[in-house]
């Protein structure tokens, strides 16, 4: 009986840790559907490799964040190997276990109190603007993006009807779509960019609504799409 109560105590403090890790992305602005999937990725060390983990990788206070996740992981491991070293010899620590799950309750129960989610939110992003330059903040966050926005890189293939076209024809047609920059092998292009004539190779980058650019450049996207 013993056994089975400390498999399930165990698993109660991880489902706790997920959610005490879902709550502190949420507050840095990564949806919670995306922050639980990558939590649980942490915790299990199955490493998966997602545009979505980019979120993660190019925030330096998620960053912070996920590196104790990770930790915690590795303890976890520690922790189910021993448990079933001691279920052989029948110690088990259940009052241990109790002790740990009140802690990560409270925590739990604390991090949702909207107040202190504003507090932590606001902090987060205080932290942000203070410390780290913007070219350290992930460009989504960096442009203020709403969620039906996105950035993307249009590349100008051999076959493309853009070639000889000035830049200006990518948008014209559209306002809810920016000319950024265009990148041309090594070169850089910022300036000017309405009136540069587009050349096979060239990947410009754009801003705008995520269903006008998918629609308007279906089969151009990059594979660099960021």
């Amino acid at each position: 009986m013993w056994n089975f109560s400390f498999i399930a105590l165990y698993a109660l403090i991880m489902a706790i840790v997920i959610e005490i890790g879902v709550i502190l992305f949420h507050m840095t602005g990564l949806k919670k559907e995306i922050a639980r999937y990558q939590v649980i990725s942490m915790l299990t060390g199955t490493g998966f490799t997602t545009e979505e983990s980019a979120l993660i990788i190019d925030h330096p206070i998620r960053r912070r964040i996920s590196s104790g996740i990770i930790l915690f992981g590795y303890f976890s491991l520690a922790v189910i190997i021993s448990s079933i070293a001691n279920l052989l010899s029948n110690d088990l620590r259940i009052e241990l276990l109790f002790i740990i799950i009140s802690i990560l309750l409270a925590a739990l129960l604390i991090f949702r109190n909207k107040k202190i989610f504003a507090t932590l939110e606001n902090r987060f992003e205080h932290e942000m603007d203070t410390e780290y330059n913007l070219e350290d903040w992930p460009m989504k966050t960096a442009l203020a993006l709403d969620d039906e926005e996105m950035v993307a890189i249009i590349e100008i293939k051999n076959d493309s009807n853009y070639i000889g076209a000035k830049g200006k024809t990518l948008v014209e047609e559209n306002r809810d779509v920016v000319l950024l920059i265009l990148r041309r092998g090594d070169e850089i292009l910022r300036f000017d960019l309405f009136e540069e004539e587009l050349q096979v190779g060239d990947k410009v980058m754009v801003i705008g609504k995520e269903d006008d650019i998918k629609e308007k450049f279906e089969g151009m996207l990059s594979e660099d799409e960021t």
